[in-house]
């Protein structure tokens, strides 16, 4: 029986070896997706090919295997009182799973300061890799949200301020002709799904005006068309004399107190005008 448990581990351990080798982790998202459920099915067929050889084992060898299984189940039902986290935490990466939320080498936020790639996910917790190199090991009970950035598709977003005095129309028109040639280089078309998506002016302040533009991308590659996005916009920029910022701020809404200060006295002059009282 031991010889017949370890040739079906080896043929079906063979088999997700050989699936996982050809498996790019940068792929298409079904890809990833099996990259993600065959370790676990991998761990899962693991545990339940032992238990099964072994209770084959014992009861071929004349031991009573019913106490056993009674008795697994009196443990079992004490583990999951006394081990409500660990429970919680493999129902809850259970459903995160099955609803495909993640899967290895999506770019993902979990709050608390989680932030990074996902190197690997097991039966109750989620590895990422941040930014700068750090591994965190985040149980799937302490994930409330997932922000996934590497989903179907993404944005590179540029907030690009210019001064009061820029034409605001032409300003568009330059990012657009930058767009031209972010969508003409044959390294980033592939990524680029849409190559100019003007917002509009989203805010104003005391010396500039900030206007959004969105570049539509492949999921996960919005970083990178980003980062080129910018160097373009910066070298047209310089190119066209376009300032960025006005040298003395604007003045927005109510009056500083300094111009207060500075008026003259409306109140005196205006009772100047006005006809002497009488007196009694």
């Amino acid at each position: 029986m031991l010889a017949i448990a370890l040739a079906v581990w080896e043929l079906f351990s063979a088999a997700i070896e050989r699936q996982l080798a050809g498996l790019d982790i940068h792929g298409a998202p079904s890809r990833a997706r099996r990259r993600t459920l065959l370790p676990l099915l991998r761990t899962t067929l693991l545990c339940v090919i032992v238990a099964i050889a072994g209770l084959t084992i014992l009861s071929q060898i004349g031991v009573s295997i019913a106490p056993l299984l009674a008795g697994a189940g009196v443990v079992g039902l004490a583990v999951g009182f006394g081990s409500q986290a660990l429970v919680k935490d493999v129902i809850t990466g259970l459903f995160i799973l099955v609803e495909d939320q993640v899967a290895v080498g999506d770019v993902v936020d979990l709050g608390k300061e989680h932030k990074g790639v996902i190197e690997a996910i097991s039966v109750r917790t989620i590895r990422l890799r941040d930014q700068a190199g750090a591994v965190h090991t985040v149980p799937f009970s302490e994930v409330t949200s997932v922000k996934n950035m590497t989903k179907d598709f993404a944005y590179a977003v540029a907030r690009i301020s210019v001064a009061y005095r820029e034409d605001t129309d032409r300003v568009i028109e330059i990012l657009r002709q930058v767009c031209d040639e972010l969508n003409a280089d044959t390294e980033l078309r592939p990524w680029i799904l849409d190559p100019f998506d003007y917002q509009g002016i989203d805010s104003l302040d005391e010396s500039s005006v900030a206007l959004v533009l969105r570049v539509r991308t492949v999921a996960g590659k919005q970083f990178i068309v980003g980062r080129a996005l910018n160097r373009l916009i910066k070298i047209a920029f310089e190119k066209h004399g376009i300032a960025m910022r006005d040298p003395a701020p604007m003045a927005l809404g109510s009056p500083t107190t300094s111009q207060v200060t500075a008026a003259p006295d409306s109140r005196a002059q205006t009772e100047s005008l006005l006809p002497a009282r009488r007196t009694a």
